[in-house]
């Protein structure tokens, strides 16, 4: 997580802990949806690399 950044941290702790909807931090955030969708998918490759290419797909991703 020290890998990320400030803004990728805020978004990925809405996500996978506070349990928002990727439309509820897109409104907390004010972004577009497509950039928390893009923002996560980006967090979430970078993640993956970090952890030795892990499937990281279950951490919200098929929230609309």
């Amino acid at each position: 997580m020290t890998r990320l950044s400030a803004r990728e941290r805020d978004l990925l702790l809405m996500i996978a802990w506070a349990d928002l909807t990727y439309e509820e931090a897109a409104q907390a955030l004010d972004l577009p949806l497509g950039t928390v969708r893009s923002r996560l998918h980006r967090i979430r490759k970078k993640l993956a690399r970090a952890f030795g290419d892990m499937d990281l797909s279950r951490l919200k991703e098929g929230c609309a």
